[in-house]
């Protein structure tokens, strides 16, 4: 199975690196050094349990010259979605799937939007932490490393991705019959440990470990959870106390790649996670505190640092 992987930052380096692991033929389009390194030295995959250096690997900054694939992996910034839509389309033929592995709910009707609806677009959620830690590098803290995928009705290339991660220790792959609900759980959990580590500035280990922290990690679980009820979301009764017990499992070390991207000055996407929970409580009327005081106490540096 030909394999794009369209973002290949933390994220879309770690999986596009175990699915190559795993035998996938695998093109990674990537930009600037962290390109010019994977095609000079390879990609290593920094991480405790589960360390990989693979020595030579297929990158590119130019889709075209790749021509259409059976399954485009697509990882990049929300921010960056039309632009990288537009970027990708060579990639598209009729018969490819394109499963996107965003950050937030918004982002099929984004990717079709820009694609056209005829476009097989595939929901689906990923569970790791990865960043680059330089270029060729990607750097994980090891923790969860599971995608759950649509599995759309029983799509033969969905199959095969699933057939790729049962064959390599460091991707598990899940499908799913219906996706909403968990591309949901996941943006509860998400933006909330996103807002609560790049706000305070600190990690998963020391945000649980004082009283007044660990309220404000509730707050914004319950906040998230109020929220998608308001929206027609029908979630697990307990889901907040999972998602809690689920960050206390998490290394004391990790943080949000939002966290990893304020400390770097990079862009944030702050408006498709608490700031979205922030519009969408005031559209519905539901009260969302603490997720309004991360989006405004972020919002001066959701665009980053400008250059000087």
């Amino acid at each position: 199975m030909r394999i794009a992987i369209m973002g290949s930052g933390g994220v879309g380096g770690y999986v596009g690196a175990w699915l190559q692991h795993a035998g996938a033929d695998v093109t990674f389009i990537a930009r600037g050094a962290h390109l010019q390194a994977l095609q000079s030295h390879g990609l290593r995959i920094e991480h405790p349990q589960l360390p990989l250096q693979l020595a030579r690997v297929r990158a590119t900054d130019d889709p075209a010259a790749l021509g259409p694939v059976d399954l485009v992996i697509f990882a990049v910034k929300l921010f960056d979605t039309e632009a990288a839509a537009r970027q990708m389309a060579p990639l598209v033929g009729p018969d490819t799937r394109v499963l996107t592995l965003q950050n937030g709910i918004d982002s099929v009707a984004l990717l079709k939007t820009a694609l056209g609806e005829a476009a097989q677009v595939r929901g689906g959620v990923i569970y790791v932490s990865a960043v680059i830690a330089q270029p060729g590098v990607i750097r994980s803290p090891g923790g969860l490393h599971t995608i759950v995928a649509d599995r759309a009705g029983g799509d033969a290339v969905m199959a095969a991705l699933a057939e790729h991660g049962a064959s390599t220790p460091g991707l598990e792959i899940k499908l799913a019959d219906e996706v909403t609900a968990i591309v949901w759980e996941k943006f509860i959990a998400l933006a909330s440990l996103a807002g609560a580590t790049t706000l305070l500035r600190e990690r998963m280990g020391a945000i649980l470990a004082h009283p007044e922290t660990r309220a404000f990690q509730r707050q914004l679980v319950d906040e998230a959870v109020a929220v998608a009820n308001a929206e027609g979301i029908a979630t697990r009764v307990g889901l907040a106390d999972e998602v809690m017990t689920r960050l206390a499992g998490m290394p004391a070390s990790f943080r949000s790649s939002m966290a990893e991207d304020l400390e770097r000055g990079n862009r944030l996407e702050l408006d498709w996670l608490s700031g979205r929970l922030h519009h969408l409580g005031l559209a519905r009327g539901v009260a969302t505190p603490a997720h309004t005081a991360v989006f405004r106490g972020l919002v001066l540096a959701r665009d980053g640092r400008k250059a000087a």
